[in-house]
């Protein structure tokens, strides 16, 4: 009699997003720039996760069993989690946009809102 695990037998947990070109980042930020529109974000977005769910499927991760995660982030994963949760606060509300994440870069002109990296400054 054989028994299946309820647990993935591998996970791997923050596998870089943002592409081996940091593909991610430009589109990004092309689309803060006004040089590309929403869709061609989404496009490079869903190719990215599509090339890293393969990768990690040929390193040995199961593709059906919760291995890999499915979360995603465009630009920052703990500006996601704190608007998910509603941890936001009083006065950074106004960030919000009409979905509930956090849209510093496109609202804000505060400081450190693009990303840099930093070799660059």
């Amino acid at each position: 009699m054989s028994t299946q695990s309820a647990f993935p037998t591998g996970t791997i947990l923050g596998y870089p997003r943002i592409g081996p070109h940091r593909e991610l980042k430009k589109a990004v930020e092309s689309l803060w720039a006004d040089r590309s529109s929403v869709t061609e974000l989404e496009a490079t977005a869903a190719a990215l996760r599509t090339r890293t769910r393969a990768r990690l499927v040929e390193l040995g991760l199961d593709a059906t069993d919760g291995s890999i995660p499915s979360s995603f982030s465009y630009y920052d994963q703990m500006l996601d989690a704190i608007a998910m949760l509603g941890a936001v606060p009083a006065r950074f509300e106004h960030l919000l946009d009409a979905d509930g994440a956090l849209d510093l870069p496109a609202t804000s002109p505060l400081p450190g809102a693009w990303m840099t990296s930093r070799r660059s400054r």
